[in-house]
């Protein structure tokens, strides 16, 4: 593969795609594991919260790793993590075991996720290197999608397992792809930053109030987007009374709709809609859909269709709040900045799931209202405040230079 070439984009997408499958792809397997392990469906979301442990302790020592070893490499261990941690799995004689993959899997997408977009960054440059990083900001929709996909195909079956089987095989066809990648520099010799400067600077990147109100608004939404995505294939199985598969498939198909909302926000922005405004209409929109979304006494078809406003919706919003992150970061600390909104995303994937999965193990649908609206409300307020900061600051330096 050539260096920056659309082979290779594609390549290093397929790691950010397997990563983002590991997530979701137990979620069809509730009943399942939960059978097999004894574990009660309402611990269950603390299985799948397991993975963020990792992320939030290694999201920092992971840039030092890919600059001192390199992404290819990095890449290439993380995706061998990743085929054993699913031999773990479809070997596990007890749920201790299932934990210790989870926890490895967890180590294999946190260096994914850094050394993915890195690779990209160096590799391409202009209008390819934007079209590239669009294309990375995918890999979470399209990931989820697979790992619902794989794991709906064999719940709720004898072969339950053969799902990590399948997960294996597609990091190992990464990995394949990935022996053909071209060796690129992330960083300059004698530039690779020490553990105590990264944490240093991400300290000083937590003391921007408006980059802090952003990340705050980021784990908000991230959280109803974890949240409602963990939640959907048990509870529409049971309010539709249909198998996991066809609840994993319906929530999977829908899921890829988030491409259709991230791509639609860079219109809305590019033709001077202001990010605040346009989020706040997505709030309002967005609580309407999720509302629905949960609503028990609505049709199959009428379920498909606001399923896909939520996921519409949700992209969109998620959107606006990226396309906002380089306005509120210092230019010399954009790096700090990605890693603050990394730790944002890593504690609403560990404290979300055990809650949305205990109120949907209870049988009651009103809760999830009073989650959507402190997440949609927060959300917007927060995003409000950073904005409104982020003008003052702007005047400020405006009248220091007059």
């Amino acid at each position: 593969m050539k260096v920056g070439s659309w082979p290779s984009i594609f390549g290093i997408y397929l790691f950010g795609v397997c990563g983002a499958s590991t997530v979701s792809k137990i979620i069809p397997l509730t009943g399942d594991i939960g059978g097999h392990f004894g574990l009660a469906a309402a611990n269950f979301g603390w299985l799948v919260a397991l993975i963020a442990v990792p992320a939030a302790l290694f999201a920092i020592p992971s840039g030092i790793v890919v600059d001192r070893i390199g992404a290819k490499l990095v890449l290439q261990l993380a995706a061998l993590l990743g085929i054993a941690a699913n031999l773990v799995y479809y070997f596990s004689p007890s749920l201790q075991f299932i934990q210790v993959a989870r926890v490895m899997e967890g180590l294999a997408i946190v260096h994914i996720y850094t050394a993915g977009p890195a690779m990209l960054m160096v590799s391409t440059e202009g209008d390819k290197r934007t079209r590239a990083m669009t294309l990375w900001s995918t890999y979470a929709p399209v990931g989820t999608a697979t790992g619902l996909m794989l794991g709906g195909m064999f719940a709720e079956s004898e072969g339950w397992r053969t799902t990590f089987l399948v997960h294996g095989t597609l990091y190992a066809v990464a990995s394949l792809l990935g022996l053909l990648q071209p060796k690129v520099v992330t960083s300059m010799p004698g530039q690779a930053a020490s553990l105590n400067e990264r944490v240093g600077e991400l300290g000083k990147a937590f003391l921007r109030p408006m980059l802090l109100l952003l990340s705050l608004a980021f784990f908000l939404i991230i959280s109803m987007g974890l949240g409602a995505n963990v939640t959907f294939p048990g509870y529409l199985a049971m309010v539709h009374q249909i198998s996991a598969q066809a609840s994993s498939s319906m929530v999977a198909t829908t899921t890829l709709a988030m491409i259709i909302g991230s791509l639609g926000v860079g219109y809305f922005l590019t033709n001077g809609i202001r990010p605040p405004v346009l989020y706040t209409g997505l709030a309002i929109l967005g609580f309407v859909a999720g509302v629905l979304c949960f609503y028990p006494g609505l049709s199959i078809p009428m379920r498909y269709v606001s399923l896909i406003g939520w996921f519409v919706l949700t992209g969109a919003a998620l959107a606006t709040i990226m396309a906002m992150l380089p306005m509120v970061s210092e230019p010399s600390r954009r790096g700090s900045a990605a890693a603050l909104t990394n730790f944002a995303g890593a504690a609403a994937t560990f404290v979300n799931p055990p809650l949305w999965l205990g109120i949907s193990s209870s049988g009651h649908w009103t809760p999830f209202i009073g989650l959507l609206a402190i997440g949609w409300t927060g959300s917007v307020l927060l995003l409000w405040s950073s904005a409104i900061l982020l003008a003052r600051s702007k005047k400020a330096k405006v009248a220091l230079q007059a």
